[in-house]
């Protein structure tokens, strides 16, 4: 892909980031319904919102961290998320190149934030007192 614009004044690179986010909450709101999330209440947000933040650690922030450890920069890499990454590493440059602070808070933000949300997200369903 490239950044290109079109006819919107938007980049094919947005237009693709756009259509993904939109599709990951798509899968958040699926998955909320699958879970029983219409007899939640006003729970039923916090879990949609639980759901969304834990596809986002994984679908994107993931594969960022994939792309960054193993001698690997997103600079150097391809592929439609490389693509998303290289377009936000043109706001700060840290996050084309490894940057081992960057890098190492993500992986915490992948592995801790997921399984947290993973848990909240029990813990909501099931009522438990620790939610």
């Amino acid at each position: 892909m490239d950044s290109s614009s079109m006819d919107s004044g938007l980049s094919l690179v947005s237009f693709w980031s756009l259509l993904a986010c939109s599709l990951q909450l798509l899968a958040a709101v699926m998955l909320t319904h699958r879970c029983g999330g219409r007899g939640l209440g006003p729970d039923r947000w916090v879990v949609l919102w639980l759901f969304y933040d834990v596809i986002v650690h994984l679908t994107l922030e993931g594969p960022f961290v994939y792309m960054s450890v193993g001698g690997r920069t997103v600079e150097t890499s391809e592929g439609p998320l490389a693509e998303l990454w290289k377009e936000y590493g043109k706001a700060d440059r840290r996050w084309l190149t490894s940057d081992p602070n960057i890098v190492s808070i993500e992986i915490l933000t992948v592995v801790l934030d997921s399984l947290l949300g993973v848990g909240l997200i029990y813990a909501v369903l099931q009522d438990q007192f620790y939610r």
